[in-house]
């Protein structure tokens, strides 16, 4: 009866540990989604800005504004960021008929911030990627595999590249750690049974007690 009631009290120390631990590293993962997906909506944006500067050149209207989602599936910004390459060729096919648009000052300046803004969105899904690599090894650990995913910890998905561009953005918004309540549930049970437990083992203590205090002088002696 102890020795389940220390196993209880273990597994419960182990879990809330184990809890922190994904906590932190989730909501590091959350965050480094949030900021690739803010470098894409800017490189979004400054190709829109490109694409009004080609406008004013014949041909220019062929070209049709990439949308920047707000919404939280985040799968119209995965598909416009699809078309960014395509658009990219577009825009530099144009320049290369209009000499005037070729040498436009404000052309080379937002495409050179368009290649920059790629970078970054780069570098950031390598930072992503880290920090999933991380939370998902932790995850993977024993004792933690047994009981992350009933704690609300599911496995982070890498954000992948092809050659259309990004393919993994709408799963980003998808990944959600726990808020306390899956815990508060998990706590609960097992205090209840820590409670129930140290229950019984006050009893059977104090039974033994009563038995001890009911042996005959000499046997008490014995003991």
């Amino acid at each position: 009866m102890f020795f389940l009631l220390f196993l209880l009290i273990a597994a419960a120390v182990v879990a809330v540990t184990s809890y922190n631990s994904l906590q932190k590293l989730g909501q590091d993962v959350r965050e480094k989604a949030s900021n690739t997906q803010v470098a894409i909506s800017k490189k979004l944006a400054l190709i829109n800005q490109l694409i009004d500067v080609v406008k004013n050149y014949q041909e220019g209207e062929q070209l049709v504004q990439l949308k920047i989602s707000q919404d939280a599936s985040a799968a119209n910004l995965a598909s416009s960021y699809q078309q960014t390459g395509a658009v990219m060729a577009a825009v530099q096919g144009i320049a290369e008929k209009f000499p005037n648009l070729k040498a436009n000052e404000q052309y080379h300046r937002l495409v050179d911030s368009i290649q920059q803004c790629e970078q970054n969105i780069q570098d950031s899904r390598e930072r992503y990627n880290h920090a999933v690599k991380k939370y998902n090894t932790r995850r993977s650990k024993i004792p933690t595999v047994f009981f992350a995913k009933t704690m609300g910890f599911p496995e982070a998905p890498y954000m992948q590249f092809d050659v259309s561009g990004m393919n993994e953005t709408a799963s980003l918004h998808q990944f959600k750690t726990d808020d306390g309540e899956r815990l508060q549930q998990l706590l609960s049970g097992a205090g209840s049974k820590i409670a129930g437990l140290a229950s019984q083992a006050g009893k059977a203590g104090a039974e033994l007690l009563d038995k001890f205090k009911e042996l005959p002088e000499r046997d008490k002696t014995k003991e």
